[in-house]
C-alpha cells in the first residue's frame, strides 16, 4: 500500500485521477488489526458502465474492499472528476475522507514528508466542507478534524492574539477559542468584546436569529458596543469544574479516537450557564434593534446602503459612507443654519426614491440623534415636505425635542405664522420686520433656548413662503372674542414695524380681521395705537404697540428695549390663549406596518429545551465519559446529571427508538444515534 502525494497521478479501471491524496495497494495488513477502507485496491472488480454518483451504493462506514463493483466505479468517477461534484453521494466523500485521517493520524507521528504535508490536508477538508458542508455528519467530522490539527502546540495567552474566525460549520466551538476563553479564565482576565462576539457567533446552544447573520455587520458592530456599554473591559469569566479536552472522534472504523495534548488545567468556560445566559441576553437585545433593518434586506437585498434601510438603524451602525456625509452636512451647519431642498437632503443620503411619512420619521430623528434639527418639524405634526419643498437644517441641544408639542410651543408657532403672513403682505418683507421677527423670538423667555432657535428656523421658511391665513382659520375659529382680539391686536402692532402700512398689509389686515370675526372699525384703531406709540389701555385687552419706536432721527430705525420687554409680556400673554387651541392637538404618529419575519429555533434538538439541548452538545463531543466528569460539566450547566441524562435518553428513545448513552461509569456514547440527531 502506498500514499500518493496531491500532485501524483494514477489510472484505474480507465478512470484518470489527478490530485493524489489516497491510498493504493494490495496490502490488507494494518497495525489496527483491519484493512485501511480507504484503500484502493487495482485488483478488485469494478463495474464496466458509468454509474450515477449520486446513487447511494454505500453503508454508513463504507470500506473499498466491501462496497459493490458498481459502488467503486462511482468511487473512481468522483475521483477523476477533481472530488468537487456536489452532487454525489455523501458515502463517496467519507470514503476518501478516511485516507486523510489516516496520513495524519499514522504516517505523519513517524513520517516527516507525510508531517509536511497537513496543511495541505487542513486545505482539501475546508474545501469538501465548501462543497459538502451542508451534509450534518460530514460537517461535523471534517470540521473538528480541522480544528483539531490547526492547534500543533497549545499557545499560552492566547488571548492575547484576535480570536479565531468563527466556524460556520459543525456544533462543537472551536476549540482555539475554547483554549482562550479558558486561559482567561484561569488569569482572571476580563473577555474581550471580540472574543465574546466570536463565542456568541460559534455557540450553537446561543440562539440566533435572522438579523444575526443577516445584518452580520452592524450585528457585530451592535454587539460590541452594547457589550462594552454593559461589562466595560468585559466580563471574567469564572474557573469552572469542567476541565477542558478536546477529543477527536475519528470517522473512519480503523482508527482510534485522537486528543490533543497541553490542555492540562484549562477550565471549559463554555459550558457554564451564567456566562451563556449573559451573552444570550445581548444577542437578544441586539436582535430586537437590527429586526427592522433585517426585514428591509429581505425584501431589498440589492440596495444594503440605501437610506431607506439605513433609517431602520440607529445612526451609530450606519456605513462609514453615510456617516462621512452626516459629517460633512454638520460641519456645514456648525452653530447655524443651513436651507436646501428636501429633495437635496435625502439624494445626498442615497435615497432610492421618495420617502413615506414614516421614513421622513426617521430620518428627522436619526438627524436629531446626531444634534441636526430640521424645520418644518415633522415630529411634531408637521406635513411631509415633498422633494421640491425648502427644509432648515440647525444645530440643535440636548433639551430639543422634549417639549415641542406644548400648547405654549405651539401658540408661539401659529403667532409666528400669523406674523409672518401679516409682515410679507406687501410682497416684500423687509429687514426691519424680521429684525422685529426675530426679536419676538429672542424675547420669548417662557420656552427654551433650544424651542427659540427651532422657532427661528421655522421664521426663516415661513418668510420665504408665508402661511395662507386659510391654513390658520381652523385653528383660531376655537378662541373666545378676547383672545381673538389679542391676537389681532399684535399683528397690527406688527404690520407697523418699518415705520408704515401699505395698502396690500392693510388689506391682509381687513381679512384676519373677518376671518377672526372681529369688527373692521378696531383694526383701524389698532393701526392708530401702534402708529401713535401709545401703551394699550387695559379696557382694551390687548397688547401695546410691538417693541419699536418710530424714530426720523438719522440714526433711522431704532429698537425700544423697554418697549419688547413690554412686548414679551404681551406676546406671553397671547400665547397662553392661543394655547387653549392646542391642547387636545396631540399627533398621532403613523406606525409601520411589519410583516414578522418566521422564529426559527436554532438551538433545540428535538424539542429539548436550551440547557439539555447544550448539554447534550457537550455530550456528544467524547466518545465516552467517567461519572465525575460528566457531574462537574452538569454542575457548571446547573443541570442534575441523573436527570439531564434521563430527560435526553428519554427523547432519543421517541425519537429514534435508540438511547445516547449506555452504561453508568463511564457513560458509554451511542454510536449511532450521531448521524441522526440534528446538531
Amino acid at each position: 500500500m502506498r500514499w500518493l502525494s496531491a500532485g501524483d497521478f494514477i489510472e484505474i479501471a480507465g478512470e484518470k485521477i489527478p490530485g493524489g491524496m489516497i491510498y493504493v495497494g494490495e496490502d490488507r495488513n494494518s497495525r489496527y488489526g483491519s484493512s485501511e477502507p480507504s484503500r484502493i485496491n487495482p485488483r478488485l472488480k469494478v463495474a464496466r458502465g458509468i454509474v450515477d454518483i449520486a446513487e447511494r451504493l454505500t453503508s454508513y462506514w463504507p470500506s473499498y474492499d466491501t462496497i459493490s463493483p458498481e459502488a467503486r466505479r462511482a468511487y473512481l468517477q468522483w475521483l477523476s472528476s477533481g472530488r468537487k461534484a456536489p452532487h454525489a453521494n455523501i458515502g463517496y466523500v467519507f470514503l476518501f475522507f478516511y485516507g486523510l485521517e489516516r496520513r495524519v493520524f499514522v504516517d505523519a507521528k513517524t513520517d516527516r514528508a507525510a508531517a509536511a504535508e497537513i496543511p495541505s490536508i487542513i486545505a482539501e477538508v475546508e474545501r469538501l466542507l465548501s462543497i459538502y458542508g451542508e451534509n450534518q455528519s460530514f460537517s461535523n467530522y471534517a470540521s473538528r478534524f480541522a480544528d483539531f490539527l490547526r492547534q500543533g502546540t497549545v499557545s499560552a495567552r492566547r488571548y492575547l492574539e484576535a480570536p479565531p474566525a468563527p466556524l460556520s460549520y459543525g456544533y462543537e466551538m472551536p476549540i482555539e477559542l475554547r483554549i482562550g476563553l479558558g486561559q482567561l479564565a484561569v488569569d482572571k482576565q476580563p473577555m474581550p468584546a471580540n472574543w465574546a462576539l466570536t463565542w456568541v457567533l460559534s455557540d450553537h446552544s446561543i440562539g440566533k436569529r435572522t438579523p444575526v447573520t443577516r445584518c452580520e455587520d452592524a450585528f457585530a458592530h451592535l454587539f460590541r458596543m452594547r457589550y462594552e456599554e454593559r461589562h466595560g473591559a468585559g466580563v471574567v469569566l469564572p474557573q469552572n469544574k469542567t476541565r477542558l479536552k478536546f477529543q477527536y472522534n475519528t470517522a473512519s472504523a480503523g482508527l482510534p479516537p485522537q486528543e490533543l495534548d497541553g490542555l492540562s488545567g484549562i477550565p471549559d468556560v463554555t459550558v457554564t450557564s451564567a456566562a451563556r445566559k449573559k451573552l444570550q441576553q445581548l444577542v437578544d437585545e441586539c436582535t430586537v434593534l437590527l429586526e427592522p433593518y433585517s426585514r428591509y434586506l429581505g425584501r431589498n437585498p440589492g440596495v444594503p446602503d440605501a437610506l431607506e434601510g439605513l433609517l431602520q438603524l440607529p445612526v451609530g451602525l450606519w456605513p462609514a459612507r453615510a456617516r462621512a456625509e452626516l459629517d460633512e452636512l454638520k460641519q456645514r451647519i456648525g452653530d447655524g443654519m443651513v436651507v436646501m431642498s428636501f429633495g437635496e437632503l435625502a439624494g445626498r443620503l442615497q435615497s432610492a426614491g421618495t420617502l413615506s411619512r414614516d421614513k421622513v420619521l426617521m430620518l428627522a430623528r436619526a438627524l436629531e440623534s446626531l444634534h441636526i434639527g430640521i424645520e418644518p418639524d415633522v415630529l411634531a405634526g408637521s406635513r411631509t415636505p415633498k422633494p421640491e419643498d425648502r427644509v432648515a437644517l440647525f444645530a440643535t441641544q440636548a433639551e430639543d425635542g422634549d417639549l415641542r408639542a406644548s400648547p405654549a410651543y405651539s401658540a408661539a408657532s401659529v403667532t409666528l405664522d400669523l406674523a409672518c403672513a401679516v409682515a410679507a403682505a406687501d410682497g416684500d418683507t423687509s429687514p426691519k420686520e424680521i429684525m422685529l421677527l426675530s426679536q419676538h423670538v429672542d424675547s420669548w423667555n417662557h420656552l427654551s433656548g433650544a424651542h427659540r432657535k427651532r422657532l427661528k428656523a421655522h421664521l426663516r421658511l415661513q418668510l420665504n413662503q408665508p402661511p395662507t391665513l386659510q391654513s390658520l382659520k381652523k385653528k383660531l375659529e376655537p378662541l373666545a372674542e378676547s383672545a381673538r382680539r389679542a391676537v389681532a391686536a399684535l399683528l397690527a402692532h406688527l404690520a407697523q414695524a418699518d415705520g408704515e402700512v401699505t395698502p396690500a398689509e392693510v388689506k391682509l389686515l381687513e381679512r384676519v380681521y373677518k376671518a377672526l370675526q372681529l369688527d373692521l372699525q378696531s383694526l383701524y384703531s389698532d393701526l392708530h395705537v401702534a402708529a401713535s406709540g401709545s401703551p394699550v389701555g387695559p379696557s382694551q385687552s390687548m397688547p401695546s404697540a410691538p417693541g419699536t419706536s418710530q424714530s426720523k432721527s438719522a440714526g433711522g430705525f431704532a429698537l425700544d428695549h423697554e418697549r419688547i420687554a413690554q412686548l414679551q409680556r404681551e406676546t406671553e400673554q397671547v400665547s397662553a390663549l392661543l394655547a387653549q387651541v392646542f391642547v387636545d392637538e396631540q399627533p398621532a404618529e403613523p406606525e409601520e406596518t411589519t410583516v414578522e419575519e418566521a422564529i426559527e429555533d436554532t438551538v433545540s434538538i428535538c424539542g429539548l429545551d436550551a440547557d439539555h439541548s447544550a448539554f447534550l452538545r457537550v455530550l456528544l463531543s467524547r466518545t465516552s465519559w467517567a461519572r465525575d466528569e460528566l457531574e462537574a460539566v452538569a454542575s457548571d450547566m446547573e443541570l442534575m446529571l441523573d436527570g439531564a441524562l434521563e430527560q435526553i435518553n428519554d427523547m432519543a428513545f421517541e425519537n429514534f427508538d435508540m438511547p445516547v448513552t449506555e452504561g453508568e461509569d463511564p457513560f458509554e456514547i451511542n454510536p449511532d444515534i450521531m448521524e441522526r440527531l440534528p446538531l
